[in-house]
């Protein structure tokens, strides 16, 4: 995926609430094991009111288990403020 492409898709995600654009942001940062981003976006999603895959979510919540409870913490508040 070009950055351009990248770039539309989370204009689209966060501007547009688009759904679709968020969810295929989340399974690529997934895909790439991203995990602080994953969980964000995971967060994101859920606020969004997105079904997140179950896989999509074992992934995360072990993201998160391996997670300081601070950083946890910071990017709870940052998926609340970015929604």
């Amino acid at each position: 995926m070009k950055r351009e492409q990248l770039r539309k898709l989370k204009r689209a995600a966060s501007s547009d609430c688009n759904a679709e654009a968020m969810q295929t942001l989340l399974q690529r940062s997934v895909r790439f094991g991203h995990k602080r981003l994953a969980l964000l976006r995971c967060l994101q999603a859920e606020r969004m009111g997105l079904e997140v895959l179950p896989e999509t979510l074992r992934y995360c919540r072990e993201v998160a288990d391996r997670m300081p409870a601070e950083e946890v913490a910071r990017i709870i508040r940052q998926a609340a403020h970015s929604s």
